[in-house]
């Protein structure tokens, strides 16, 4: 009789070679010790290698000889089955490796804290519902604290699940808003029920957070978009705030949002799931309109925002100021950080764009020239086009803004807000405090007016989300203005405005979306983007040009990334298609193989013969 033990491992990899299960025997010495989710060690061609255990069984489906398991690293079962199976669907939908997701859903190991944590794994009961909700927030704030309302509607949905017996996972954009959600819930929950996710967090105590979460019963669980990888009970309640924010897109694999991610785990666990915002994503209306999310109101939002054709500070915005100073502060906010938005070659007009990566470059508040999309300085700077050395500044960004603020308004503050510095409270008392969208501080009992500056510049940039995030960032700007404060929007367009004035959010959203279908623009359809060299991308685009499930919309040369150019490859596709077209780009790849490698023109770094991106937000 067969009494041998056989174990199926993952590795932490991006490799295409290494996506797949792999079998091992586990020798006598370790059969009683070894448990699912473990960190193990094993040889894989000729090397030692770590991984992670997913499944044993007393039957093997290799029909040669299996290598052993060489030890077991740790006997914290840090995997869940729970959370490898939301990693097998994510791979399954993006068309990439689980190997690759791991990383985001199992933090780096710290063997001080693992060694002094008690480890007891709880048994829990599952209670799978199939509750989907989208929830417009009025945005106004507390008229004492001057916190956003939003705050104690998350807590108290929050503890009302808790109190009922549930896990909770909350999902915020960014490290303001976890530090508020978390200070809000600390309130009315007991704080060793509270438990954060938080990338700013050094590695061991991310690590220990992560293993509390792990074993305990029940925990409110609040942190950025890796909380919705928590390993707390499957169907734990999720509560996603403002999912259109970018900083809840993943800019790596598996390029996804914290929404489809939440939409996942809600479908295989049965978890209840909230998307709470003070705007509404095109994604979330378009499963509002076909009847996936139920919507829900809570409280009403009487909107006091007038609307000015002009631009910059014209009289109408002068007037507002002047008015809501005698009664307190008053928020601007403004498009760009820095003295200049972009700038031009002062010889010929052409907008200068970045030696590195071609991006556009612009002027931060120390007077360097950066590119807005690497980063990088460019020191030296020449014209591409006439060789000129001299550049002159485009629009204002904030700080060129608060100097021309402290002309119009002599002897009164001006403070500028930049995302570097530590926020303090704003007084009750006339200050002009201006900042970029995300970075508003928070006054005390709120601001009492409120200008939002650059509208136009917003709406006009090359985006396809262009409306629904200035949309989204100005109600989240006017969510901190007191009861009763007005505000206006400088060179808003008649197509939003109105949820501005006359609080039509949805309405608003819904003509998007309704726009979005017509172009088969995303969330109407799926888009797909392959990059590699031109003899590989036209070699795709006859293999999905055969397929009926998919539309190649066309082939461009993308930036440099390599000693030969690289050539993009845009397609669309029906989110029914999405599994076999998964399919089909893993058949063209596996097809591919390690034949034809790209090397990167800065790391020398090898690079795929070609890189496969579903729902990448920079398509268009």
């Amino acid at each position: 009789m067969n009494t041998e033990t056989y174990a199926r491992v993952v590795f932490q990899s991006p490799l295409p070679a290494l996506s797949r299960e792999f079998e091992y025997l586990v020798p006598d010495r370790l059969v009683a010790e070894i448990a699912l989710g473990q960190r193990i060690r094993v040889t894989f061609a000729g090397q030692s290698k770590e991984g992670f255990v997913v499944g044993l069984s007393g039957t093997k489906e290799f029909a040669g000889k299996l290598t052993d398991v060489s030890e077991i690293i740790s006997v914290a079962p840090v995997l869940s089955p729970e959370i490898y199976a939301l990693l097998k669907a994510i791979a399954e939908r993006q068309c990439c490796s689980v190997g690759e997701l791991i990383i985001n859903a199992v933090p780096k190991r710290s063997v001080r804290v693992e060694k002094a944590f008690p480890f007891q794994i709880p048994t829990r009961t599952a209670n799978p519902v199939a509750s989907r909700f989208a929830e417009l927030v009025p945005p106004v704030c507390d008229a004492v604290s001057g916190l956003p309302k939003f705050l104690s509607r998350v807590a108290t949905l929050a503890r009302d699940y808790f109190d009922s017996g549930r896990s909770v996972i909350i999902c915020v954009p960014d490290f303001r808003d976890l530090k508020r959600v978390r200070e809000a819930l600390a309130h009315i929950l007991p704080v060793q029920s509270i438990s954060g996710v938080d990338s700013n967090e050094v590695a061991s105590e991310r690590y220990l957070q992560f293993l509390q979460q792990l074993t305990s019963q029940k925990m409110v669980v609040v942190g950025t978009r890796n909380a919705i990888y928590s390993p707390v009970s499957g169907d734990a309640a999720i509560i996603v705030w403002d999912d259109g924010d970018q900083s809840h897109q993943d800019q790596q694999s598996p390029y996804l949002t914290t929404r489809e991610i939440a939409l996942m785990r809600q479908d295989l666990f049965g978890a209840p799931l909230h998307f709470l915002s003070h705007s509404r994503s095109a994604e979330v209306q378009r499963l509002v309109r076909i009847g996936y999310l139920q919507e829900t109101k809570h409280g009403n939002w009487r909107p006091k925002v007038a609307i000015s054709e002009g631009s910059g500070l014209d009289a109408m915005t002068f007037k507002l100021v002047k008015r809501a100073l005698e009664n307190g502060p008053v928020l601007v906010q403004v498009a760009s950080p820095g003295n200049a938005r972009s700038l031009y070659c002062n010889d010929c007009g052409t907008r200068s764009m970045c030696r590195n990566c071609n991006g556009p470059l612009w002027m931060n508040a120390k007077g360097q020239i950066v590119c807005r999309w690497c980063g990088n300085l460019n020191m030296d700077f020449r014209c591409a086009k006439c060789n000129h050395s001299k550049l002159r500044q485009g629009g204002a960004g904030v700080t060129r803004w608060a100097e021309q603020l402290g002309k119009s308004f002599p002897g009164v503050a001006i403070r500028e807000v930049t995302a570097e510095q530590e926020q303090h409270l704003i007084p009750n008392k006339p200050t002009i405090v201006i900042c970029t969208a995300g970075i508003e501080p928070i006054a005390t009992g709120g601001f009492a007016g409120a200008v939002l500056l650059d509208c136009a510049t917003q709406l006009n940039v090359d985006s396809l989300r262009a409306p629904e995030d200035a949309l989204r960032s100005w109600l989240n700007a006017l969510a901190f203005m007191r009861e009763g404060a007005e505000a206006v929007a400088v060179g808003a367009t008649p197509e939003v405005s109105k949820a501005l004035t006359l609080g039509l959010v949805v309405e608003t959203v819904d003509d998007i979306v309704s726009e979005r279908e017509v172009l088969g623009f995303p969330p109407s359809k799926r888009f797909l983007s392959a990059t590699g060299s031109k003899e590989v991308v036209d070699s795709l685009a006859e293999a999905l040009e055969n397929s009926s499930l998919v539309r190649v919309l066309g082939i461009s040369q993308a930036a440099a990334s390599s000693t030969k150019p690289d050539f993009r490859l845009v397609a669309s596709f029906s989110y029914a298609s999405g599994p076999q077209v998964a399919s089909l780009m893993k058949e063209f790849l596996a097809r591919l193989g390690a034949k034809q490698v790209r090397t990167n023109s800065k790391s020398g770094r090898s690079l795929r013969p070609l890189s496969v991106k579903f729902d990448d937000p920079r398509v268009i």
